[in-house]
């Protein structure tokens, strides 16, 4: 009977108790996060386990050698340049560009993100390129422009303390712009997010993918 009463009782605390994952933390997969361009392949085995960091060879991918991050893991997948990409040394990119990705921007930016949500991430107006003829934008740089000659305020998407890597995104229309008239979104050119002539931007337009970047000229 004890025995009985034992084994029950081993049962429930199996069942209460989590099993230990192997997956990284989720802070692990935050853009920029504690990424910076001396971050190195054997860095990346070591966060996210050596299974999981595919090198790509030149002639798989676009002619250019990279890192591909849980390659066949649409919620994890993450795509990494290097400036020496021979060597696989100066980390230059990460980028991600799954819906559904767990990867997390700053602010809480994520794929699928509204671009009202967005500008309100930010905390100010930014400015932005778009859209080419795929109906493609992107956000890099231009997070704090100056309203006027007094504003010094800096976006919450710019590079803040700690940081080591630029934030950015890539922009796309809804359902791929069905239904979408041309004229309520901008062609080809740089403009602010609050700009008047294109009032729907907020509904019309969502975060298609994150990335993270340095230039060789960055002296964090």
């Amino acid at each position: 009977m004890r025995y009985r009463i034992l084994l029950v009782a081993l049962s429930a605390v199996i069942v209460l108790c989590p099993a230990h994952s192997s997956e990284p933390d989720d802070g692990s997969f935050v853009l920029p996060g504690t990424f910076s361009e001396q971050t190195t392949v054997e860095d990346l085995d070591a966060r996210f386990g050596k299974a999981n960091v595919r090198i790509v060879e030149a002639a798989d991918n676009d002619g250019v050698r990279g890192v591909v991050l849980f390659a066949d893991d649409p919620r994890r997948r993450a795509y990494v340049a290097f400036h020496d990409a021979a060597a696989l040394k100066g980390m230059q990119r990460i980028a991600v560009r799954d819906a559904g990705s767990r990867w997390r921007g700053k602010g809480g930016v994520h794929v699928g993100m509204s671009f009202a949500a967005l500008r309100e991430r930010n905390g100010k107006p930014f400015y932005f390129n778009g859209f080419d003829q795929a109906r493609r934008g992107t956000a890099h740089d231009q997070w704090s422009p100056s309203l006027d000659a007094d504003d010094g305020t800096l976006g919450r998407l710019d590079v803040g303390e700690g940081d080591q890597m630029y934030f950015g995104v890539e922009l796309g229309l809804r359902n791929g712009g069905e239904g979408i008239p041309a004229q309520a979104y901008p062609h080809d050119e740089t403009i602010g997010s609050d700009d008047p002539r294109y009032p729907r931007l907020g509904e019309l337009v969502e975060v298609t993918g994150m990335e993270a970047t340095t230039s060789l000229d960055d002296e964090w």
